[in-house]
């Protein structure tokens, strides 16, 4: 076990720690800016719907301008230095906001400047090393990103557990917002002394090796999608893809079709979720961030196992199979909330929330080799950068509409929705051809394995959240 860690910690490289920190930053505000929402500013969780379905809008436009910029200038470093430091004065910014119009703007605009170090970072790592090294590197990267995010968590989880008693509620939340930008600061900071200069190879985003070894640690908040490849989606194209008969296979279209209906399903559960354990289970906010630290934990622990039951079971099963989970789990709470309404037992929402966190690991990365290996060799790039544009789109669509029903028919109709969505997807996935086996000797990278020793990088790097032609 020493050997092993001191082997990680040697091919962790510098400027990691600032990917680190980052991550730290972003997995506190995932659940603090919701609480911040209705505590501090005393809305409603409509607006927390609106809040997510602008702010992914928002990151989805950043990706297109930040990724076109990048690719123009032949530079990486300086995107990476931009996001961080942007990301640490919006949450200094957010610290002092006394409307609700004044922290959309500033979340809005945290989104925007993030994604412009978002759609370089897997760059910068694949154009300093060696093909080979591709996966293992791209997997180190995403354990750092990983393990600042559940810090991040656990940070705020802590801080909300002792803090209010000596400052009060609403102080913490903005105290807490104060450190997570200084930290944000200190990220670009560490960024500049450590993110060295590389040669731009990617320019034309010509490979789909990155997507398929990059599957992403972080849960569904449209972040997970590789942001570098939307800006290579051609509108024109890809409708020519989607609608002529020499375009997209049959099968593509129907899991692209699945896919969307998932994604509504999925932000119909989770962007409400939040406030539904704030405000109506009545759970204090350390209590809120310690519940979706067991979601991060469950998938961490979950990718390598997902990995490779993947590989064994194939990529349709596995999707099945998780969707089928979330059904029973999503139309679980809607039916406890409807008929009980009270909070449930310590015991059973931790279970509950790491049965959330797995299934999101077997569902993303089956979502991923599904894509692949549906979709024809010359089209692939193409089918894996729309996958993640569907996705974001579904997002959007889920934050807009979760919300509206949240506050006006409450949380167990938003949550039997969710899990009405997902039947009506599983429904579609099942006209949806399964990959036979010769595709997956033919793609085997296509599921990689989490491996912890990186190999040798020679010469010659994502995002994010998530989640190549």
């Amino acid at each position: 076990m020493r050997g092993l860690l001191r082997r990680w910690w040697k091919d962790t490289e510098r400027w990691y720690v600032a990917v680190g920190l980052a991550n730290l930053v972003l997995g506190t505000s995932s659940v603090l800016i919701p609480l911040s929402v209705a505590k501090v500013f005393g809305r409603s969780v409509g607006s927390v719907g609106t809040l997510a379905g602008l702010v992914s809008l928002v990151g989805v436009m950043g990706s297109l301008i930040w990724g076109r910029l990048s690719d123009a200038s032949h530079r990486r470093r300086p995107f990476i230095i931009l996001g961080y430091g942007a990301a640490g004065l919006c949450f200094l910014g957010i610290a002092l906001a006394q409307t609700f119009a004044q922290l959309m703007i500033l979340n809005m605009l945290l989104h925007f400047f993030w994604v412009a170090n978002a759609s370089v970072t897997v760059l910068l790592v694949i154009e300093n090393c060696s093909e080979d090294a591709w996966e293992s590197r791209i997997g180190h990267l995403n354990q750092i990103g990983a393990l600042g995010w559940v810090l991040g968590l656990a940070v705020g989880s802590l801080w909300m557990q002792w803090m209010p008693t000596v400052l009060g509620e609403l102080a913490a939340i903005r105290m807490l917002f104060w450190a997570m930008g200084l930290i944000g600061l200190l990220a670009s900071m560490v960024a500049v002394l450590t993110v060295g200069k590389t040669v731009p190879l990617f320019t034309q985003r010509q490979f789909r090796g990155v997507i398929l070894a990059m599957g992403n640690f972080i849960s569904e908040r449209g972040r997970f999608a590789p942001l570098h490849l939307y800006h290579r989606l051609h509108p024109k194209r890809v409708l020519m893809l989607l609608t002529r008969s020499d375009g997209f296979r049959p099968g593509v279209k129907r899991f692209f079709l699945s896919t969307l209906i998932s994604f509504v399903a999925l932000g119909f559960f989770g962007i409400p979720l939040p406030l539904l354990l704030s405000q109506q289970l009545g759970l204090a906010s350390s209590s809120v961030f310690f519940f979706f630290l067991m979601q991060h934990i469950g998938i961490v622990l979950a990718y390598p196992l997902a990995s490779r039951r993947i590989r064994r079971l194939g990529n349709r099963y596995v999707q099945m199979s998780a969707l089928w989970v979330r059904v029973l789990l999503f139309g679980g709470f809607a039916a406890y909330l409807a008929f009980l309404g009270t909070s449930p037992p310590l015991p059973a929402l931790i279970i509950a929330f790491v049965v959330y966190g797995i299934s999101w690991s077997y569902f993303q990365l089956s979502g991923i080799a599904l894509t692949s290996r549906l979709a024809s060799e010359q089209n692939r790039g193409m089918a894996l950068g729309l996958y993640n544009a569907i996705a974001g789109a579904g997002w959007i669509l889920a934050g807009l509409g979760s919300g509206m029903v949240a506050e006006r028919y409450g949380y167990p109709l938003t949550f039997a929705i969710a899990s009405g969505l997902l039947i009506l997807s599983v429904l579609v996935l099942l006209f949806v051809p399964n990959p036979t086996a010769e595709d997956s000797e033919e793609h085997p990278d296509e599921v990689p394995d989490r491996k912890v020793a990186a190999k040798p990088c020679v010469v010659e790097p994502t995002p994010s959240e998530a989640s190549s032609d």
